[in-house]
């Protein structure tokens, strides 16, 4: 077997022998209070200049929204960006699949996601459209999850781009690679408008991607908004209002085309929308139901209404009629646990002051509603009033690997252009499930203000780094098991490593025996450029002769009374256990990658039948250089 020099094994392999060598050579109410660490890790993000918005996939006058889903199944996190003109105008843009490639988010639209069946040379993701929302789910069922948009502000565009589109997830070939996301005009129908049936382009800015019918399969859910702050009117006879769509089902082969069934699903009240900001699905009263949500808001109505699934006619909500839950100005709106009890929570943004409200239990039959506590103010150390109004996407995530949601509010208006605001992050300070006086607060180092010096929110992050949000994502992309953030602002995009954990170890394949030794490669990050590792052996027998074999290829095959997993072998490695029966090698190298090394110990053992002991497999994962 030949070896070469530029192979990432090698720096590997160097490094193992170079560290034989070396081996051997506050208060909750105070200012500062650092509850989390987040670190801007822009190596962990990888992509060449785009062919619009300024070459970025976000800028002054380009927003975006992002979602994440294990698209290649991997068992890493990808990101789908779909991206418009700021606000309410008329500007299409690209969107971006940024894959997951062990630990860095990396652009490869052109290489999976530019596959059409549409006419007049459509390119998938390429294609610039006016996308206002994004879904990853699987909705045909074939195990591979799908890509949907929602799209607006495209009259007098063709089908193909002024709908909703339905990428398909086209699964792995006969050898195992990934074929990407194939766009598929045929699996959403052209929609009419409902009196005076004619074909309309849509205007639909929020999206919900849930079964709501019962049959396991995922349906649509949009909500649509009619004239704009900047000015773009819509003919009163070109409304279309909220549409539910369902899917067709059966097979993997029938499934995940969608039928406009509105009408007979929903009220004529229930579809009305003015400005509709948002929609969610959520089983909002724990009945084992998806229920819809959304939010319309700037004209008559105003409101967030969850209209509940009907038990007696699952899918159907005509019965339900619908439950307004805020009446203000609202833009935003999510749901989930805040204070670790059975009912569901609401955070909604805000034209005013953002509110939170906990949730009570649920009322009485027949209609089952969710039953709500007062809305609370989230909580600031220098005082009240500095939510800077105008936000419009709310995220409950947990940040700090607590178990509590703290929440994300992003600032930029769904309707008005500007950048002048920031992210807000909202501490979970909860400690006692069900405590209804729960506060949300966000931390800060100093005294400073809205817009002032020293880190808001969580350790790390700046005002100019928060200023102007689109859209952030909390996930744990980097694989360590706290979330991270993909955060989208005016000024550009930004990745943002969590250091909850910051012990990160590479992949255990198992395999481990005979005997009880153990290998772990762990260091303070994903194996960048920069990063280090130590790998450790315990557990084996004490002084006795041991081999790191190394490899790149995973193919598990019976040696010497165990499991060995890298072969062929590249190189072995001889080290002697001391006499606690260890192994440590530190700063083994990061960077040069995207590839994987695969590495194991055995360990002579003259109490095993064969005479050796096996640790377990682990895969290391190096990352590309920046």
């Amino acid at each position: 077997m030949s070896m070469s020099r530029a192979h990432p094994a090698f720096a590997v392999a160097v490094s193992l022998v170079c560290g034989v060598v070396s081996a051997g050579a506050a208060s909750a109410q105070a200012l500062d209070n650092q509850w989390v660490t987040f670190s801007k890790q822009n190596p962990h993000l990888s992509y060449a200049p785009l062919p619009d918005g300024g070459g970025n996939i976000t800028s002054s006058d380009t927003q975006v929204l992002f979602r994440a889903g294990d698209l290649d199944r991997d068992g890493w996190n990808d990101v789908v960006a779909v991206r418009k003109q700021q606000a309410s105008q008329q500007g299409k843009r690209a969107a971006v699949l940024l894959m997951n490639v062990q630990g860095v988010l990396t652009d490869k639209t052109a290489q999976y996601a530019t596959a059409s069946d549409a006419p007049g040379g459509d390119q998938g993701f390429l294609t610039p459209c006016d996308n206002y929302e994004v879904a990853i789910g699987d909705v045909n069922n074939d195990g591979w999850d799908d890509v949907v948009t929602a799209v607006g502000l495209s009259d007098g565009s063709p089908k193909s781009i002024s709908h909703p589109r339905v990428y398909m997830n086209l699964g792995d070939d006969v050898n195992g690679n990934w074929l990407g996301l194939k766009y598929e005009a045929s699996r959403f129908p052209q929609l009419q408008t409902f009196t005076s049936p004619h074909d309309v382009a849509p205007r639909f800015s929020g999206l919900a991607l849930a079964d709501v019918t019962g049959d396991g399969f995922e349906d649509l859910y949009f909500v649509d908004f009619d004239g704009t702050e900047t000015g773009i009117s819509e003919n009163f006879a070109d409304d279309l209002n909220d549409r539910l769509l369902v899917n067709s089902g059966g097979t993997p082969a029938t499934a995940g085309y969608f039928t406009d069934e509105s009408q007979v699903r929903m009220t004529p009240t229930q579809l009305l929308s003015g400005f509709g900001a948002d929609a969610a699905s959520y089983d909002v009263n724990a009945d084992g139901l998806m229920d819809l949500i959304k939010l319309t808001t700037l004209t008559n109505p105003r409101k967030v209404a969850i209209r509940y699934n009907d038990p007696s006619d699952v899918g159907n909500f005509t019965g339900m009629g619908e439950q307004v839950i805020s009446t203000s100005a609202p833009y935003g709106v999510d749901f989930g646990d805040l204070n670790h009890d059975a009912f569901t929570d609401v955070v909604v943004v805000d034209e005013a002051a953002d509110k939170f409200r906990l949730g009570t239990g649920v009322g009485a039959e027949p209609l089952f509603y969710a039953t709500w506590g007062a809305g609370t103010d989230f909580s600031y150390i220098t005082g009240a009033g500095q939510d800077s109004g105008f936000g419009h996407n709310a995220y409950l995530r947990d940040l700090d690997g607590d178990g509590w949601n703290d929440v994300l509010i992003t600032d930029v208006d769904a309707d008005l252009t500007g950048c002048g605001r920031r992210l807000h992050i909202y501490h979970n300070t909860g400690t006692i499930p069900g405590d209804m006086n729960l506060v949300l607060r966000e931390e800060a180092e100093l005294a400073s203000g809205n817009y002032g010096a020293g880190w808001k929110g969580v350790v790390g992050m700046l005002n100019a780094d928060l200023k102007g949000s689109y859209d952030v994502l909390a996930d744990d992309l980097d694989h360590d098991g706290d979330n991270d953030m993909l955060v989208g602002i005016c000024a550009g995009t930004s990745f943002w490593q969590n250091e909850t954990n910051p012990t990160y170890c590479q992949v255990d394949l198992g395999f481990q025996g005979p005997g009880g030794a153990t290998l772990s490669v762990c260091g303070g990050g994903a194996l960048a450029k920069g990063y280090t590792a130590t790998l450790s052996v315990t557990d084996a027998p004490p002084s006795s002769q041991a081999w790191i074999i190394v490899g790149v290829q995973n193919n598990p095959t019976p040696f010497k009374g165990g499991t060995l997993v890298p072969v062929p072998i590249l190189l072995l490695v001889p080290l002697v256990t001391n006499g606690s029966g260890a192994i440590t090698i530190p700063n083994i190298q990061g960077g040069g990658g995207p590839f994987s090394v695969y590495i194991q110990t055995l360990v002579a053992d003259g109490s095993q039948p064969a005479g050796f002991a096996f640790t377990n497999a682990v895969r290391m994962d190096l990352l590309a250089n920046p």
